[in-house]
């Protein structure tokens, strides 16, 4: 009796064991996203064809891009890597940034997108040749940023130096 008490136990033990590591060895829950959806002109009616979209994550700047869009102006984005993403559209040799961020999981999403109008929203076009374009991309701003920072900190270091608490 005992020695069969012992068998169910030892049993019992080994399955709780395996039930326990068994979810390791289970397929893995997918951990990349795709993206599909349509690209249209300005007007928000038009398919774009020949269109690339871009998405660039926020964090490490990685890009993942599209074929050429199709007539319907579909467009398909595979293996994305979980994150946040900010849109771009190449056509017609230029590239325009899309006011739009978005979020990937590792699932299936769809997400449509409108070229934006140049005169409605100057500077969105990415390579003009005017100087001031540089101060609307990431890097001016981070410049912008960095500049302001940099005049406060001194401001403040200033203003430290002249009000010593103990006189000095």
């Amino acid at each position: 009796m005992k020695r069969n008490l012992m068998k169910h136990v030892g049993m019992l033990i080994l399955l709780s064991f395996i039930i326990a590591i068994l979810p390791q060895f289970a397929p893995a829950e997918e951990t990349v996203g795709k993206l599909h959806g349509f690209v249209y002109a300005n007007d928000g009616k038009k398919p774009l064809t020949d269109a690339v979209v871009l998405i660039r994550e926020t964090i490490s700047q990685r890009v993942f891009q599209s074929e050429k869009s199709k007539k319907s102006g579909a467009y398909e984005i595979i293996n994305i890597l979980p994150g946040t993403y900010a849109v771009g559209i190449q056509y017609n040799g230029k590239d325009y940034n899309v006011d739009a961020l978005l979020k990937i999981e590792p699932k299936k999403q769809m997400a449509c997108f409108t070229l934006p109008r140049d005169e409605e929203k100057p500077g969105y076009l990415v390579r003009c040749k005017s100087p001031k374009c540089f101060f609307i991309t990431p890097c001016g701003w981070a410049l912008v940023g960095g500049v302001t920072a940099g005049i406060t900190y001194g401001i403040i270091k200033i203003v430290e130096k002249e009000t010593s608490p103990t006189g000095i």
